[in-house]
């Protein structure tokens, strides 16, 4: 006598629900991962910015810039990111958009009395509308980076216009998702550079 074999398998029902479990685990974790890959762009767009108010940063200290458009007391020195050579000689952002021609270094001598004492700000924006305004570089964080241009609209510390001459209004974030006004709030520029 032949004995039969008991060849039981998945059926298409239990095939289905594993299929649908999957697919599930994978949109989550799709999820997750972008918001991840997002994050590490903005925080390399902080430390991009942050590179860029180092090199100034040593040039300034090095007497690399015009004398005579050198902030005095309660004045900025605008510099041009375009202008900076940094080591990794990339002008694009983390979003893969070039950096915009209002993205600056600010140089600001905050003395009130004595030894002239500078300050270091930046703004930087991609040409898609990626960044953020003029903020203290040591309050920098990932988490001040605007994407897009629909937000740059409400952000009230993005300076349009810097020119030699202007004021420009001084920010610092007081955490890392919001900034307020810079005391001394403002500045005069002294120059342009770039």
């Amino acid at each position: 006598m032949i004995k039969k074999l008991n060849r039981k398998g998945f059926t298409l029902i239990e095939l289905l629900a594993v299929i649908i479990i999957l697919a599930i685990l994978m949109t989550l974790a799709i999820t997750a991962m972008s918001g991840y890959i997002r994050d590490a762009r903005k925080d390399t767009f902080v430390t991009t910015a942050q590179q860029y108010a180092h090199a100034v940063r040593l040039s300034f200290v090095n007497g690399e810039y015009d004398a005579t458009k050198m902030p005095g007391r309660g004045e900025c020195l605008a510099v041009s990111t375009n202008s900076v050579a940094l080591e990794s000689g990339s002008h694009e952002s983390p979003f893969g958009q070039d950096y915009s021609d209002n993205s600056y270094v600010i140089v600001f001598n905050n003395t009130t009395s004595g030894q002239d004492k500078y300050e270091y700000f930046v703004q930087m924006t991609d040409k898609a509308g990626n960044g953020f305004g003029v903020l203290l570089e040591s309050t920098l964080d990932g988490d001040l980076v605007i994407e897009k241009d629909a937000e740059k609209s409400s952000n009230s510390n993005f300076q349009s216009t810097i020119s030699e001459g202007g004021t420009l209004k001084l920010y610092q974030a007081d955490s890392n998702t919001t900034f307020e006004a810079y005391s001394p709030a403002s500045c005069t520029i002294s120059g342009v550079i770039g």
